[in-house]
């Protein structure tokens, strides 16, 4: 499988993306090149790196569309952080990818008097950040629900560098 890591060199990325590729998939990891995994492993040897700003790239337009040039099986998405970076990457890429995995977080539930936190529970999300990440996650399920877009969410509790 050809599988594409945005964010592949950064908190997750750096332990993910030498694993798919030890695991057999071709693996390219998308960043802006500024800076090298956390820790070495054989397996980055037969990663190809991908330098691209997500930032500018979204801002003139074109981040889809070069995610999808690079004609991903999959798509591992960890630096999403806003609805509207989530709907130019979903029309880039609609139609072109059998997987999408979009990184969210354990705050879009807030406060839990549950533990762990069940996938049926309401969205009471934390701070902004929470927030926009609930508002990718209820764009993508819909995409999913709604037109076939192949979303699925990864909720981390809590990341440490």
């Amino acid at each position: 499988m050809r599988i594409v890591v945005i964010g592949g060199a950064g908190h997750i990325g750096t332990y993910l993306t030498p694993r798919l590729a030890e695991a057999g998939h071709k693996v390219l990891c998308v960043s802006r090149g500024r800076r090298s995994p956390y820790f070495p492993h054989p397996a980055w040897s037969d990663v190809e790196p991908v330098i691209l700003d997500r930032h500018a790239e979204e801002e003139s337009g074109g981040f889809g569309r070069k995610i999808a040039a690079l004609k991903p099986d999959a798509v591992v998405d960890i630096t999403c952080y806003t609805q509207e970076s989530a709907q130019q990457l979903v029309e880039g890429l609609r139609g072109l990818v059998g997987r999408f995995l979009h990184c969210g977080t354990v705050w879009v539930h807030g406060h839990n008097t549950i533990v762990p936190a069940t996938e049926d529970l309401p969205r009471r999300p934390l701070e902004e950040y929470g927030s926009r990440k609930a508002a990718i996650e209820a764009y993508l399920l819909e995409q999913a629900r709604e037109k076939g877009f192949p979303a699925a969410i990864l909720h981390p509790g809590h990341l440490v560098g």
